[in-house]
């Protein structure tokens, strides 16, 4: 009777199921990977600046490499959830580097009912996120700082909020070593779905380190997520180590040529989440490719949440204004 993502609309924003509670939190939505390079390196990452749309996790990962680059991303999740993801990226006059980017996830659309069983027609669900940011390097860092408006449509109910991401990356001067720390999400809602609702963010504070050996094709990344939080209830997680496992992201990119680029990343989280009376199968394991076509560069990755389902992503990236450069 329901058609559309219904069932990951229940898991990703859980609104309706907690109305009687004093805050729930919202716009869970931003924690997914919405491009192909970071869903193929696991999902969560900081360091990695080879795609201008990585300041959605970090705006401290601006770089000046990807100067004037569009990068343009579909995402396809099982039950018909579509979602696209667009940013570009620029050199203001005044110094640094600034980037704006979009995110639009519509969960399909909805048969209505009220309380007695009568049907009310068809519904649909979407949210979004407009985020613009700036990062400005300082010798081995870069310091960055984003802004984000959150929207959530569900139904005739509606709710928006206005938060704020900061980070900063090391950068080693010699070899190809990074760290990465950012704090996401710190802000206030502009609306909530129901009078006198309090609606939680999903803050979060995250680390992250990256290396590539200097004789070999491989860049190695590792990523730490929610450090402010458990996120799982404690009766369930069996000691520290498996609640300290939840929280990593490890990712490899394969390097066999300048133009070619391979992801491979793990995630333990999805793995737990997502592990049914079937097993996990391939759950928290992603994986893709890019590569360079004359100005352009076009990308793909596949993510494993389940026996079922996965997602697909697929992505275009180009520069505007010095198309040799790319």
């Amino acid at each position: 009777m329901l058609r559309g993502g219904l069932l990951w609309l229940i898991l990703t924003v859980p609104v309706f199921q907690a109305l009687g509670q004093t805050s729930q939190t919202a716009f869970q939505f931003v924690k997914q990977s919405s491009f192909t390079r970071l869903s193929g390196l696991g999902g969560v990452n900081l360091t990695s600046t080879t795609d201008p749309l990585f300041f959605l996790q970090n705006p401290a990962s601006l770089d000046s490499t990807n100067e004037n680059i569009g990068s343009f991303h579909y995402l396809n999740f099982p039950g018909g959830i579509n979602w696209g993801t667009a940013g570009y990226q620029w050199a203001p006059e005044f110094g640094g580097q600034f980037a704006i980017g979009l995110q639009f996830v519509s969960y399909g659309t909805f048969d209505g009912f009220d309380q007695f069983g009568i049907s009310t027609g068809e519904f649909s669900a979407l949210e979004f996120n407009l985020q613009a940011g700036y990062a400005r390097k300082r010798g081995v860092f870069t310091y960055g700082a984003s802004i984000k408006l959150l929207g959530s449509f569900l139904e005739s109910y509606q709710a928006y909020a206005l938060v704020f991401d900061f980070g900063v990356n090391y950068k080693h001067p010699v070899e190809d070593f990074r760290l990465g720390m950012t704090v996401r999400n710190l802000g206030l809602s502009l609306g909530t779905y129901l009078p006198d609702q309090k609606l939680r963010l999903p803050q979060d504070v995250r680390f992250g380190a990256s290396f590539k050996p200097k004789y070999m094709p491989l860049r190695f990344h590792w990523t730490l997520r929610n450090l402010n939080s458990t996120e799982q209830n404690l009766e369930q997680v069996e000691g520290f180590g498996r609640q300290a496992f939840e929280k990593m992201v490890w990712g490899v990119e394969i390097l066999p040529a300048e133009t070619v680029s391979l992801m491979v990343g793990y995630n333990q989280l999805i793995r737990n989440q997502f592990t049914g009376n079937s097993g996990a199968a391939a759950a928290g394991f992603s994986g893709g490719f890019a590569f360079r076509v004359k100005q352009f560069e076009f990308s793909y990755s596949r993510a494993f949440y389940n026996v079922a389902g996965a997602s697909n992503l697929f992505g275009i990236s180009t520069n505007f204004i010095n198309r040799r450069a790319f």
